[in-house]
């Protein structure tokens, strides 16, 4: 189960600042995901949150897209991600990086990076 109110807006966030991301950091984060979607262990909020830890740029930038949104008060609270749902988040997230690195292929650069 995800519980983080941050992780659950997550494919919000990558689907609205694109640009944040190199694609060093969606290939990583799609192996990452498809390690969690085989055999999601009990931490996943815990491993997701590590993975934002390792890359500055994109945590700093989630940050002021958080604050953002709380502002705006634009989306009440998310209930968690049941066990059940799990699964699909995963997809439906990878699929949202794959295409991220699709459109990066075509020549397009993120500034994210791991420092």
């Amino acid at each position: 189960m995800i519980s983080d109110p941050q992780i659950i807006v997550f494919p919000e966030f990558l689907d609205t600042k694109p640009e944040v991301f190199s694609m060093e950091d969606l290939q990583d984060l799609d192996q990452t995901l498809a390690d969690l979607q085989s055999n999601p262990p009990k931490n996943v909020d815990k491993i997701i949150r590590n993975w934002f830890k390792a890359r500055l740029t994109i945590r700093d930038e989630f940050r002021k897209f958080e604050k953002q949104r709380k502002e705006l008060g634009k989306v009440p609270p998310t209930p968690p991600i049941q066990p059940d749902r799990l699964n699909n988040w995963f997809q439906e997230l990878r699929e949202q990086v794959k295409d991220q690195l699709n459109s990066k292929g075509n020549g397009e650069q993120g500034k994210g990076n791991r420092k």
